[in-house]
Parts: structure tokens; C-alpha cells; sequence
């Protein structure tokens, strides 16, 4: 028969007067399933920016902040301008960085606009929603009832699709 054993502790206890300093949390990633979500200006009013809704997600989070970007797949929504409903939209995928108050839509985006009708197709669209602007890439068109626009490499234009320039040149 073998015996061990060890004699004394060199396990320290804390002292209760030291704050503990909490590392920092690492991001932790979920999936999920269909969902939704309201984007609000975080100042004034706090009007809605935009609705976001998709089929499945993958969000990154911590703990400490909750979520704060996200890869969001088969999704719609609507883009609001100055609080009121400006246009709605769909895509393949769409990056969300609360952060950086960035909404990034990839594949086959469509956007809609209500008053005037108009209709955008392009491959991918930007919205820095501090900035109040959707920039649109790749194959970008337009259609309004008295014409259209594009096919063109890039346009910028507000989310209700009422203004409408190339950069450089777009003013709002």
C-alpha cells in the first residue's frame, strides 16, 4: 500500500479590501433562428433607424454588453428616414455592428421606396446610419416611374430613395 499526502496550504485567499480586476470578457458566439430587431438613434427622440428581420444568425456577444454584431441570413426590413418609414428592403445576408451603427446588406439587395415609388437593385449597400446615407455597390440601379438610373459601379442616396447622386457630386 502506497500513502501520500501534503502538508500546508498554497492556495492564498483573497483579501476582501483588494478589488478583484475582471479580465477582459472574450466575445462568445450564438446561432439562432429567425428574429428581429429595432435600431434606434441613440440621441434626441431615439426615432427608429432601421428594423432588421432574418431567417438565421450568427451573433457575437459578451456578457457585459449583450449583443453587438452580427452575420444575419435571408433578411428584410425597413429603413427609416428622420423617424418615418422611407423604404423597405431584403438581401441574401447582412452584417450588423452596433458599434459602429454600420448595417452592410450582401447579395441581391433590393430596396423599395413607398413615396415616390422607386426600386434599387444592387450587390451590396452600406448604411452608416450616423451619417444618414445608403451607399450602394456593384451593378447599382435605380427605377423611378419616369425612368431610370444605372446600371452604375456606385450611388449614394437617402433611405427613402428621394435623393440620389454618384460620389462626389451627391449633396443632402
Amino acid at each position: 500500500m502506497i500513502l501520500g499526502g501534503c502538508s500546508g496550504s498554497s492556495v492564498k485567499e483573497h483579501d476582501s479590501k483588494t478589488p478583484r480586476k475582471e479580465a477582459n470578457e472574450e466575445p462568445k458566439r450564438l446561432y439562432t433562428g429567425k428574429g428581429d430587431a429595432t435600431v434606434r438613434d441613440p440621441k434626441g427622440a431615439r426615432p427608429i433607424r432601421y428594423i432588421v428581420r432574418w431567417e438565421k444568425t450568427q451573433l457575437d456577444y459578451t456578457l457585459e454588453q449583450g449583443a453587438s454584431a452580427g452575420r444575419l441570413e435571408l433578411v428584410s426590413g425597413d429603413l427609416f428616414r428622420d423617424g418615418k418609414l422611407g423604404s423597405k428592403f431584403s438581401a441574401d445576408s447582412a452584417n450588423a455592428d452596433k458599434a459602429k451603427n454600420l448595417l452592410v446588406l450582401d447579395g441581391k439587395v433590393v430596396v423599395i421606396a413607398l413615396d415616390p415609388k422607386a426600386r434599387m437593385e444592387c450587390q451590396r449597400l452600406e448604411w452608416k446610419t450616423d451619417e444618414k446615407l445608403l451607399k450602394a455597390f456593384g451593378n447599382v440601379t435605380i427605377k423611378f416611374e419616369d425612368g431610370t438610373i444605372g446600371p452604375v459601379d456606385e450611388l449614394w442616396c437617402l433611405p427613402d430613395l428621394k435623393q440620389v447622386g454618384t460620389p462626389g457630386y451627391f449633396q443632402h
